[in-house]
Protein backbone atom coordinates (compact mmCIF):
# COMPACT_ATOMS: atom_id res chain seq x y z
CA UNK A 1 0.00 0.00 0.00
CA UNK A 2 0.83 3.46 -0.86
CA UNK A 3 0.05 6.92 0.68
CA UNK A 4 -2.25 9.19 -2.29
CA UNK A 5 -0.67 12.19 -3.10
CA UNK A 6 -3.18 15.06 -2.66
CA UNK A 7 -3.24 15.88 -6.24
CA UNK A 8 -4.23 11.82 -7.05
CA UNK A 9 -6.66 12.03 -3.97
CA UNK A 10 -8.60 14.82 -6.23
CA UNK A 11 -8.47 13.41 -9.27
CA UNK A 12 -9.75 9.85 -7.78
CA UNK A 13 -12.77 12.05 -6.12
CA UNK A 14 -13.69 13.86 -9.30
CA UNK A 15 -13.46 10.62 -11.32
CA UNK A 16 -15.92 8.38 -8.50
CA UNK A 17 -17.84 11.61 -7.97
CA UNK A 18 -18.65 11.45 -12.65
CA UNK A 19 -19.04 7.80 -11.73
CA UNK A 20 -21.61 8.03 -9.16
CA UNK A 21 -23.39 11.16 -11.09
CA UNK A 22 -23.96 8.07 -13.87
CA UNK A 23 -26.23 6.67 -11.62
CA UNK A 24 -29.41 8.95 -12.10
CA UNK A 25 -29.08 8.61 -15.99
CA UNK A 26 -29.03 5.32 -16.38
CA UNK A 27 -31.77 4.98 -13.75
CA UNK A 28 -33.73 7.53 -15.97
CA UNK A 29 -33.10 5.32 -18.99
CA UNK A 30 -33.56 2.27 -17.26
CA UNK A 31 -30.57 0.93 -18.30
CA UNK A 32 -30.42 -3.09 -17.29
CA UNK A 33 -27.46 -2.89 -16.29
CA UNK A 34 -27.81 -0.51 -13.61
CA UNK A 35 -27.87 -2.63 -10.07
CA UNK A 36 -24.97 -4.20 -11.57
CA UNK A 37 -23.27 -0.60 -12.50
CA UNK A 38 -24.24 0.66 -8.75
CA UNK A 39 -22.83 -2.61 -7.03
CA UNK A 40 -19.47 -2.37 -8.68
CA UNK A 41 -19.44 1.21 -7.88
CA UNK A 42 -19.98 0.21 -4.25
CA UNK A 43 -16.97 -2.33 -4.53
CA UNK A 44 -15.17 0.20 -5.86
CA UNK A 45 -15.17 2.68 -3.18
CA UNK A 46 -15.24 -0.07 -0.78
CA UNK A 47 -11.63 -1.65 -1.61
CA UNK A 48 -9.98 1.79 -2.57
CA UNK A 49 -8.41 1.69 1.10
CA UNK A 50 -7.03 -1.98 0.55
CA UNK A 51 -4.45 -0.24 -2.15
CA UNK A 52 -3.81 3.28 -0.36
CA UNK A 53 -2.26 3.45 3.10
CA UNK A 54 -5.00 6.01 3.71
CA UNK A 55 -7.45 9.00 2.05
CA UNK A 56 -6.11 12.38 3.25
CA UNK A 57 -9.44 13.79 4.71
CA UNK A 58 -11.30 11.44 3.89
CA UNK A 59 -14.86 12.19 6.00
CA UNK A 60 -17.21 11.95 2.84
CA UNK A 61 -16.47 7.99 2.89
CA UNK A 62 -18.74 6.19 5.40
CA UNK A 63 -21.76 8.93 4.05
CA UNK A 64 -20.49 7.10 0.34
CA UNK A 65 -20.59 3.76 0.93
CA UNK A 66 -23.87 4.21 3.25
CA UNK A 67 -25.15 5.95 0.56
CA UNK A 68 -24.13 3.68 -2.49
CA UNK A 69 -25.45 0.86 0.23
CA UNK A 70 -29.17 2.84 0.16
CA UNK A 71 -29.04 3.46 -4.14
CA UNK A 72 -28.09 -0.54 -4.57
CA UNK A 73 -31.80 -1.06 -2.94
CA UNK A 74 -33.14 1.77 -4.57
CA UNK A 75 -32.99 1.33 -8.15
CA UNK A 76 -34.35 -2.00 -8.16
CA UNK A 77 -37.64 -0.16 -7.54
CA UNK A 78 -39.24 1.36 -10.46
CA UNK A 79 -40.82 4.54 -9.67
CA UNK A 80 -38.19 5.92 -7.52
CA UNK A 81 -36.94 8.96 -9.08
CA UNK A 82 -36.78 11.52 -6.55
CA UNK A 83 -35.51 9.04 -3.92
CA UNK A 84 -32.67 7.89 -6.51
CA UNK A 85 -31.72 11.72 -7.52
CA UNK A 86 -31.78 13.44 -3.72
CA UNK A 87 -28.92 10.10 -2.98
CA UNK A 88 -27.37 10.84 -6.05
CA UNK A 89 -26.67 14.42 -5.80
CA UNK A 90 -26.20 14.57 -1.87
CA UNK A 91 -23.69 12.16 -2.23
CA UNK A 92 -21.75 14.14 -5.16
CA UNK A 93 -22.51 17.15 -3.33
CA UNK A 94 -20.69 15.61 -0.45
CA UNK A 95 -17.93 14.77 -3.12
CA UNK A 96 -18.05 18.29 -4.20
CA UNK A 97 -17.48 20.05 -0.80
CA UNK A 98 -14.37 17.30 -0.12
CA UNK A 99 -13.13 18.37 -3.20
CA UNK A 100 -13.07 22.25 -2.61
CA UNK A 101 -12.05 21.68 0.64
CA UNK A 102 -8.66 20.16 -0.70
CA UNK A 103 -8.69 22.91 -3.18
CA UNK A 104 -8.55 25.78 -0.81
Amino acid sequence: MRILHINEYRDYLKTIQGVIFQILPLYEDRNKFLVNYVSDTYSEVEHVLDIIDIMPNGAWYPSALSGLRILKKEVAKENNHYAVKKKVLHLTGLIQKQIESIEE
